[in-house]
């Protein structure tokens, strides 16, 4: 098998990975996503900055795209995977609020750290980088602003029932 066929099959099955896990993820809803079209599109903002990545390499990178987009993909898994971690820090004394946070934190800080290193590695430009940063920024914009609609009433007690796991699980 031609190592491009190779670098394109397990880009799609890193990517198929981390976009079942941040559905997952996404649908656990900690209390903020509670609409199916909320979810749809908290996935849809989740996945563009990848999809846009993919797209740029493929048009404008000559030669290496496929082990790039390879290793972008194992980035995108990688943060996929870290939101795992949410059910470490259950164990904490923190609200689920704190909790998803933290989750979501580590999860960046994985696909930040990978993607840079997928940059590298590649000897890319840093302004690969640059750009995913960019890319990144606006999709957390888009989910606080459009998808998880962040407003006072959030941290008040009408939704705070949904902040504190112990609570929630009676609520479930």
């Amino acid at each position: 098998m031609p190592a491009n066929t190779r670098n394109a099959i397990t880009a799609i099955i890193n990517f198929a990975a981390s976009v079942m896990i941040t559905a997952w993820f996404i649908e656990q809803k900690f209390g903020y996503v509670v609409t199916p079209e909320a979810i749809l599109l908290s996935n849809v903002v989740a996945c563009s900055k990848w999809v846009v990545m993919v797209i740029a390499a493929i048009i404008l990178l000559e030669t290496n795209k496929w082990v790039f987009i390879r290793r972008m993909s194992f980035a995108s898994l990688a943060g996929s995977c870290a939101m795992f971690s949410v059910y470490a820090f259950r164990y904490l004394p923190v609200s689920s609020w704190q909790q998803f946070t933290c989750a979501m934190a580590l999860a960046l800080l994985v696909m930040t750290i990978f993607f840079f290193k997928a940059v590298v590695n590649t000897r890319l430009s840093l302004k690969w980088f640059a750009a995913w940063l960019v890319c990144l920024v606006i999709s957390m914009v888009l989910q606080v602003k459009v998808v998880f609609n962040l407003h006072p009433g959030i941290v008040t007690n009408e939704v705070s029932h949904f902040f504190d796991s112990r609570k929630k699980n009676e609520i479930s």
